[in-house]
């Protein structure tokens, strides 16, 4: 007899069990991970806090500054050479008017000696021509003193003949001829009398022209003479001589850069600034320099307006002496103030302003964790933020980097010994 045999397996509704169970498992999952999308669990020795408070606050930007000298000189060679003696070494402080180097230039002092010959000779034929017109002068002075001496004794003869011929005593051509020869005499010195004055206004005038041109001459003589000792560098001021780098026997050129003198007696700083900062920046501003943990007080001395890669640059002079340790060249940073200190909200600078902009932060909550809020900064200084909205005073805030949870609404924060 045939049986009838059934068929195993499960039913339906357990097909339908087994599927709501997959179903609640795969939702549950969703939730989870949009869940965890959302928050991200940190502990919070890896994160910086700081509190919000409402305190004194001036806004200041950190700029980078280079220590230069108030007064430096460069050295340049007024005449060029080769490098004979070298006379002191870099770094050496110097007087002014110290010879520094010595170049030797044959084909100058070859030129020097022709040219002195020839001005020496020029300057010879001129006071020679100046002796000759001396005696010029001599003899038309001899020349008239004679004459009027003539003229004196010719008048006595005269005023002698004149009562003799009234006495009948001499002839009248003897007469006549004493008068004419008074009247000859008479013409004689005041001819020559008109000559001393011309040749003396002519004489006057070639003097002048003489004493000018032997002036110019011993002066052109003078400045070739110069040109001599210009082999020899001077230091032009007092100071500390700086890029004096060179070899004997090195040629150096007319006008090239042989040193540089830097009056160490005062310093300053040359800054470069934001271009965004160049219509808050005005002379006399204030500015604070640290240096070995000593503050010193500076002012903006003058601005050059000039933008090159985005920066302008200022100059800051010290409000009172110098910082013993400065030295040209040596960097420093400057806090330079853009208003005076009043009462504001501040946030404590950090990390976070890279990843949020300022336009968020994570506030710590009581209950342990933190939550992402927008807030408004505004002004700054070199270690807080101004806080204009989002945040009260007490509160606390994440400013470490947001690198890992910028995208995260929550964090929750967890002990270091967080197991």
């Amino acid at each position: 007899m045939d049986r009838v045999i059934e068929k195993k397996g499960l039913s339906p509704k357990v097909y339908y069990s087994i599927g709501g169970v997959l179903l609640l498992a795969l939702l549950t999952y969703a939730f989870v991970s949009s869940t965890s999308e959302s928050s991200y669990r940190i502990q919070t020795d890896k994160l910086r806090i700081a509190t919000v408070a409402y305190e004194n606050f001036e806004e200041s930007i950190p700029i980078n500054g280079t220590v230069e000298p108030k007064h430096s000189v460069q050295i340049d060679a007024s005449e060029g050479g080769v490098v004979e003696a070298l006379l002191v070494e870099d770094g050496t402080f110097v007087q002014q008017g110290q010879p520094i180097v010595k170049l030797n230039n044959k084909a100058l002092t070859l030129d020097f000696m022709n040219r002195e010959t020839q001005i020496v000779e020029q300057i010879n034929n001129l006071r020679s021509t100046r002796i000759t017109l001396d005696q010029n002068k001599r003899q038309v002075q001899e020349q008239l003193i004679d004459q009027r001496y003539q003229l004196q004794e010719q008048q006595r003869q005269f005023n002698i003949n004149q009562s003799l011929y009234n006495d009948s005593v001499i002839s009248s051509e003897e007469f006549e001829a004493s008068r004419t020869a008074v009247v000859y005499l008479n013409e004689r010195v005041a001819l020559l009398e008109e000559r001393s004055k011309t040749d003396e206004l002519y004489r006057a005038s070639q003097l002048e022209n003489i004493d000018a041109s032997i002036d110019m001459m011993q002066r052109n003589l003078q400045a070739i003479k110069q040109n001599l000792e210009d082999l020899t560098v001077k230091a032009p001021i007092s100071g500390q001589l700086n890029g004096f780098d060179m070899q004997l026997g090195e040629t150096k050129q007319r006008g090239e850069l042989i040193a540089r003198v830097d009056d160490t007696t005062g310093f300053r700083v040359r800054a470069q600034v934001d271009q965004y900062y160049l219509n808050r920046i005005t002379n006399e501003q204030a500015a604070i320099m640290t240096i070995s943990g000593q503050a010193y007080d500076l002012t903006v001395s003058r601005i050059l307006p000039t933008v090159v890669n985005n920066q302008f640059e200022v100059i800051l002079q010290f409000a009172d002496e110098n910082p013993p340790t400065v030295r040209r060249g040596q960097n420093v940073s400057i806090k330079l103030l853009l208003s005076a200190a009043t009462k504001a909200l501040v946030l404590k600078k950090g990390a976070f302003y890279q990843e949020s902009g300022g336009k968020y932060v994570f506030v710590v909550q009581e209950d342990g964790t933190a939550v992402k809020r927008d807030i408004v900064l505004g002004a700054q200084n070199t270690t807080h933020y101004q806080v204009i909205e989002g945040l009260e005073s007490g509160e606390e805030v994440i400013i470490s980097a947001y690198t890992n949870f910028s995208n995260i609404e929550k964090l929750i924060l967890e002990s270091s010994d967080y197991d």
